[in-house]
């Protein structure tokens, strides 16, 4: 993992426990639902906080594919470099 992923890691991590008032260590290969045991409600509030945080908007179709943390790093890496 790169620099800049591991300190794209760290803010993501910042805007999640921003969401879940606690503070988790995330690796790629996390499932976002499944480890992080986020809900539907939780899930679309960490987007809005990650479209906050980026100044980005992340399409449903995109977040839809979003399954792993690093599948998360690719799509806002790839939205941030878009803009």
């Amino acid at each position: 993992m790169s620099e800049d992923q591991a300190a794209l890691i760290d803010e993501i991590s910042e805007v999640l426990e921003g969401v879940l008032s606690r503070r988790i260590e995330l690796k790629p290969e996390m499932n976002i639902v499944n480890d992080l045991g986020l809900d539907s409600i939780a899930v679309m509030n960490f987007t809005m906080a990650l479209e906050d945080k980026f100044d980005i908007s992340i399409p449903l179709h995109d977040m839809a594919s979003v399954v792993t943390v690093q599948d998360l790093l690719r799509t806002i890496e790839t939205l941030r470099s878009d803009a």
